[in-house]
């Protein structure tokens, strides 16, 4: 049996501002508050739920914190931000996204998610899993809604190790067409924040891969 896709789980470090998650929807989880760690604790579990091969691309004190749900192997540390950048820019994420897809250079696919989604489903992760071992480029919709994970089959290999900075992925997304995959999730979407670099990664990857849509 060949292995699973790659879930890429992309967290940033503790001090950023986090996104809002509707009061509502705080039940849904097993722990509270949901502050950084909680959510990305939550997210992580729910990549290891879904069978996925899960990578963790995360700054070191993060990382760190994330030792009893994942082996040292599973982690890739985000490389040192240049002096003119913050720690956790978009450009240091996305080198980061290569660096995970070179260490995973055998799966069949890569999935890219925000670590601080933590209301999204373990059968949606599975669902998408699926969806990029038949299509290059794929994405969820909730509701004609797209959110998260974008997923890449293997063919986008030689592409996604050559990343170096936040433009390479734009321009990479805006390349090729996506599929979206209708799933009854509401865990795909939420509001963003845009300060925050992850803020910034989730919206590149949201605002490019749906553009040119296939149906």
């Amino acid at each position: 049996m060949s292995e699973p896709p790659t879930l890429i789980i992309l967290a940033e470090s503790e001090g950023q501002p986090r996104m809002a998650v509707p009061h509502a929807q705080l039940d849904a989880l097993d722990a509270a508050p949901l502050d950084h760690l909680n959510s990305l604790h939550h997210t992580i579990r729910k990549g290891l739920a879904s069978g996925l091969q899960v990578l963790l691309v995360a700054p070191p004190m993060v990382a760190a914190q994330a030792h009893h749900l994942l082996p040292p192997d599973r982690v890739i540390l985000l490389p040192d931000a240049p002096p003119d950048q913050p720690p956790g820019h978009s450009d240091q994420m996305t080198l980061g996204v290569a660096i995970a897809v070179i260490a995973s250079a055998r799966s069949p696919g890569w999935l890219l998610l925000p670590g601080d989604m933590p209301l999204l489903q373990s059968d949606t992760l599975k669902a998408m899993g699926e969806a990029v071992t038949r299509d290059p480029l794929v994405f969820p919709e909730y509701r004609h809604r797209r959110g998260h994970p974008i997923g890449f089959s293997a063919e986008f290999y030689s592409e996604l190790i050559r990343l170096q900075r936040e433009r390479d992925l734009q321009r990479l997304l805006a390349k090729y067409p996506a599929r979206g995959v209708e799933v009854d999730d509401v865990g795909i979407l939420m509001t963003q924040d845009t300060v925050s670099p992850l803020a910034l990664m989730r919206t590149v990857l949201q605002g490019h891969a749906g553009l040119r849509a296939q149906r």
